[in-house]
């Protein structure tokens, strides 16, 4: 099958007609695809350098050298597996120390993905200034410090990775604890001038599953209550047939008597 190749003259295409006037008005992509245009060479080249190593990955493995365990013998030959080139076209794996810290730092803190996060689109271009913790319009979060802990790395303060983490990871420690202060603080003396705050997100969950709990008891009970009278009503039943038994025996013999 012929490669089609219509989406990507879609720049030329565009062009041709503005030119010509079929188009009156540049589109809103015009500019952007004119800056990167669309890639026109279709040939599939192997990856044969790692973006993050720089390593060659070209190299085949040595067959001369290898020994069969069983047989004591040394195989010459490369086979299919050998020749596999599943993984020539495979792009490498992008690899960032920033995900290596995020990944660290939220297994050891695995109670800082239950804070509310606020998801707000712009133009991810906000400037930070890393040499302090705290930043302004931005939360403090796991991600300050793993901004906290490159910047130390590259400021030449920390030689080692561990050692500037650990320092951020102190600060944020002491941050924390002033904030959750201040907040409690803050609570009480609201409460104490006569403020009534409603139940948080955590507690009405709480109260909404403890209502399905006593309701769930209430049936359990009723029901253990309805089996024991079932099993009372027929021991009682059992009860009334032996008696009524003994009772017509006994008075057979005294017939007998008159």
């Amino acid at each position: 099958m012929k490669i089609q190749t219509n989406a990507v003259n879609v720049l030329d295409r565009t062009s041709f007609y503005l030119q010509a006037g079929l188009l009156k008005k540049t589109p809103a992509w015009y500019n952007v695809v004119t800056r990167i245009p669309p890639a026109t060479k279709f040939a599939r080249e192997p990856k044969l350098y790692d973006p993050v190593s720089g390593k060659y990955s070209g190299n085949l493995d040595t067959t001369t050298d290898r020994i069969n365990r069983n047989t004591e013998t040394y195989k010459t030959r490369a086979g299919s597996s050998d020749r596999r080139t599943a993984n020539v076209y495979k792009p490498a794996k992008l690899r960032f120390i920033e995900d290596k810290l995020r990944s660290l730092f939220f297994q050891q803190h695995p109670w800082e993905l239950s804070r509310p996060k606020v998801l707000v689109e712009n133009m991810g271009n906000e400037q930070y200034e890393w040499s302090q913790m705290l930043q302004l319009g931005k939360p403090l979060d796991g991600e300050s410090v793993v901004q906290r802990t490159l910047y130390l790395l590259k400021s030449g303060a920390h030689q080692e990775l561990l050692a500037a983490y650990d320092q951020a990871r102190f600060e944020f420690y002491r941050l924390r604890m002033q904030q959750e202060l201040e907040e409690q603080i803050a609570y009480e003396e609201a409460t104490m001038f006569g403020s009534v705050f409603k139940a948080t997100a955590v507690e009405h969950g709480l109260q909404q599953e403890q209502k399905v709990l006593d309701r769930w008891k209430e049936d359990v009970v009723a029901g253990m209550q309805l089996m024991s009278a079932k099993k009372s009503s027929a021991k009682q039943s059992w009860a009334d047939a032996a008696d009524e038994g003994t009772e017509q025996g006994s008075a057979e013999p005294e017939e007998l008597k008159l």
